[in-house]
């Protein structure tokens, strides 16, 4: 069976390039463009990631990651941000989530990173 995973980012371009991405590795992909949208999915339907942009129009990532690990506990959580410093990145995981990529990221990377979040085989920022 393919793992869910649900991508929130408020660039819709990047939404739909990424979860082309995603449905050609074999995952089932949902996405959502702000914090409020990934937490009606999340109540509704049951993921095995979370892959998250740090910034949204009505929030961020980090709290959205928090909502979600309270929803749905032990599920790994992937930051994907342009923006973010090594300090913000290490200060996101310090809070909660599991690894942080910085855009631009290849496929090969993005689909690396995906399969060792699901086997559990990393949690650091990558």
């Amino acid at each position: 069976m393919s793992a869910q995973i649900l991508h929130v980012d408020d660039d819709p371009d990047l939404r739909l390039l990424i979860s082309a991405s995603l449905r050609e590795f074999g995952y089932v992909v949902a996405t959502a463009g702000t914090v409020a949208e990934g937490l009606e999915l999340a109540q509704k339907v049951k993921f095995d990631l979370f892959i998250l942009d740090v910034r949204l129009p009505d929030g961020n990532g980090i709290d959205l990651c928090r909502e979600v690990n309270q929803l749905q506990p032990g599920r790994p959580v992937l930051y994907y941000s342009a923006y973010a410093s090594d300090e913000e990145q290490e200060s996101a995981l310090s809070i909660a989530g599991n690894a942080y990529l910085k855009k631009p990221v290849s496929a090969a990377v993005l689909e690396k990173t995906i399969a060792e979040l699901l086997e559990g085989k990393l949690d650091a920022a990558v």
